[in-house]
């Protein structure tokens, strides 16, 4: 009917990619090559609130597990010029719900969860590394994806590199630069004058 709104059957999600400068980030970008070592997955555009497998204390890159952060987080003040690519995709709302009881679960069980180290060795001689409680970033996030219906990559989610995102032509590109650019930006604006930059990074 003329006038009624229809609702919209479809969700956006967003997918961070960040390079924090820090010492193991360094050494990990000399086996790498790529430009962010680290992905992140959060439900709204403004990153108050994204969900990884990382450090759990800015200051302590051994102590790792599952973690819920925003851009506001203590370890982007410490780390205060990390960079950033931003991506968004649309998903089905049947996807979305599925994501959001993934990610529930891992809440639920947080304090169980550590960060894989040796799954990283996995990536390495290219074979995955899957515990059940034990994850590093680009691992959970293929997995909350394929766990929700969407099998994106043609590996499994042990072998799924942050620079895999980068490749994906499913993910609409919408911000690189400084984090802390992203989040002023964000604040001033509230979006209604956001230019997003052009799909090269």
């Amino acid at each position: 009917m003329e006038g009624l709104k229809v609702k919209s059957k479809k969700r956006t999600i967003y997918i961070l990619l960040t390079n924090t400068g820090s010492v193991p980030t360094k050494i990990i970008q000399v086996y790498t090559k790529a430009p962010y070592n680290h992905v992140a997955i959060s439900f709204t555009k403004d990153l108050r609130q994204f969900y990884s497998f990382g450090r759990k204390k800015y200051n302590n890159p051994l102590w790792g597990g599952f973690v819920i952060e925003g851009i506001d987080s203590k370890i982007y003040e410490y780390f205060s010029e990390t960079t950033c690519s931003i991506f968004s995709l649309e998903v089905e709302l049947g996807v979305y719900s599925r994501m959001r009881k993934v990610i529930k679960r891992f809440e639920k069980e947080r304090d169980k969860y550590v960060y894989s180290f040796i799954g990283l060795l996995g990536v390495i001689v290219k074979v995955p590394i899957e515990r059940e409680y034990g994850y590093f970033c680009s691992q959970f996030v293929a997995t909350v994806l394929e766990k929700s219906g969407l099998n994106l990559f043609n590996k499994r989610p042990g072998l799924v590199t942050p620079n895999d995102f980068m490749n994906l032509k499913e993910l609409n590109h919408i911000y690189t630069g400084k984090l802390s650019d992203y989040s002023k930006e964000a604040n001033l604006s509230n979006y209604k004058n956001f230019i997003p930059v052009t799909n090269e990074v």
